[in-house]
């Protein structure tokens, strides 16, 4: 503990919604000495906590041993180990519970790096905020949010997906997300925009290092993130740069008016301007409708980058995306 009361070896949750950079801030802070980031969204914490009583008494060997091992096989897991299932060793199961099990597999993630500290970073936490912090009572959340036109316009121009469900999923994952962690209070939760992160890095990641309880390292002042903007100089590749709104020139204007149809409002609660403070709630079967729309371009995506000869490694992907939907997907 700290003279705040932070317990330094407390779990780091970095939660925001897809595309708002949650993986450039846990690349960020994963730099840092102490902590270890998972370097893939886990997705599938929330899913466990939901059929954590399928395993029965979690003070019996056994059955924490079949719990630690499905964590092993699912993807981001099987991927972080080197592309092996990740078989815990014993001496990361002595405790008992559920919450217990899953520090083991972070434990043993993090030790192989030589951190004392573990972090794990998935935009599908963001709702699941609650659940998690009461099992992880000494856990801290970070919530990195950005104007969700931008996360739209990264979603389109990456994975082809429709901009309007994009819209309509920020606007309910950010409010969630914010209503479940202020609940917390300040010491396990803390809010910061992506803009304000990538204008001024240096105080926002001395902020965020201070929350934690962590003496701030300028390593984290670096991120290696492949879709930073490819403009900027040489002598600026490898840090946080600003890069926001891009959408105001990617979008049409009457697309950038349906988007604020249905979270303008949202967007200007959180000190976005806007045109059209909106509250649209898209109908059940529009809303099927972009599920299926981007779940078919999210395929066609992945075999684009990586080809058929990656099929395994897609059922392991469709596995972990089945777990999201069945938690709760934002």
């Amino acid at each position: 503990m700290d003279e705040r009361g932070i317990n330094l070896s407390a779990p780091v949750f970095i939660l925001g919604m897809n595309g708002s950079g949650t993986t450039m801030l846990a690349d960020s802070l994963g730099r840092h000495p102490e902590l270890y980031m998972m370097p893939i969204e886990s997705k599938v914490i929330p899913y466990f906590i939901q059929r954590q009583g399928r395993y029965g008494d979690l003070t019996h060997y056994s059955n924490k041993r079949r719990l630690a091992s499905d964590f092993g096989r699912s993807k981001a897991y099987w991927q972080a180990n080197g592309k092996r299932d990740l078989c815990l060793p014993d001496a990361y199961l002595s405790k008992d519970g559920f919450a217990s099990v899953v520090d083991g597999v972070y434990r043993y993630l993090a030790q192989k790096q030589g951190k004392s500290r573990w972090g794990d970073k998935s935009p599908i936490n963001t709702i699941h905020i609650s659940k998690i912090a009461s099992l992880f009572p000494d856990a801290q959340f970070v919530h990195i949010i950005r104007d969700g036109r931008d996360s739209a316009q990264s979603f389109h121009r990456r994975w082809g997906y429709d901009p309007l469900h994009t819209i309509s999923r920020w606007k309910s994952t950010v409010s969630t997300g914010q209503q479940q962690g202020r609940a917390l209070g300040s010491d396990r939760y803390i809010e910061i925009t992506y803009e304000a992160l990538t204008g001024n890095p240096e105080v926002h990641m001395r902020a965020v290092c201070d929350f934690l309880g962590l003496v701030f390292d300028p390593s984290t002042l670096e991120s290696s993130m492949k879709y930073m903007d490819q403009s900027v100089s040489e002598a600026s590749a490898g840090k946080i740069i600003k890069n926001s709104e891009k959408w105001s020139t990617y979008f049409t204007v009457r697309q950038v008016e349906k988007m604020e149809a249905i979270a303008g409002k949202t967007l200007s609660n959180f000190g976005y301007s806007v045109t059209s403070p909106g509250d649209g709630t898209p109908g059940a079967v529009l809303r099927i409708y972009w599920i299926l729309k981007d779940g078919m371009a999210s395929i066609a995506s992945f075999f684009r980058s990586y080809g058929l000869k990656a099929f395994p490694m897609f059922l392991r992907y469709v596995g972990d995306a089945s777990k999201q939907i069945l938690s709760g997907k934002q």
